[in-house]
């Protein structure tokens, strides 16, 4: 006599197995993507303030008319960022990654310039900061 299929015993074997590798999988997989995401939107941000900085060091006079730093001109923050002392300037703030930038004067010819983005989807405050010199103008 030949058998012609799995018995219930095994079907119900073979559930039972497929159950308890997918309890085990699911959340691993789950778990990657949700640091594959939040690496994307860290290198986005890193992204995002080396933007900030290189548009800074572009600037040379007029030559840049047309050029911004999300919604503000670069002209009018290099107006902002020649007072003297420590200045702070807040642009973007409608993105997706709002910026601050932070000048504080280390002589009367260079600046350091902090440039923080922030997450607006991530609540508990995280943030990247770039630093750079910059040439005083």
């Amino acid at each position: 006599m030949t058998r012609r299929g799995f018995t219930l015993i095994e079907v119900m074997m073979g559930l039972f197995l497929l159950g308890l590798v997918s309890l085990t999988v699911i959340p691993i997989l789950n778990t990657s993507f949700m640091n594959m995401n939040r690496q994307k939107e860290r290198a986005d941000m890193i992204y995002t303030a080396e933007m900030v900085i290189e548009r800074l060091k572009a600037y040379e006079g007029d030559s840049t008319d047309g050029l911004y730093v999300l919604d503000r001109e670069v002209g009018d923050i290099i107006q902002l960022l020649r007072t003297d002392g420590q200045v702070e300037i807040e642009i973007g703030g409608t993105d997706k990654y709002p910026v601050r930038i932070v000048k504080e004067d280390k002589s009367k010819l260079l600046w350091t310039i902090d440039v923080f983005v922030y997450n607006r989807d991530w609540s508990n405050g995280k943030h990247v900061e770039v630093m750079a010199y910059l040439q005083a103008m």
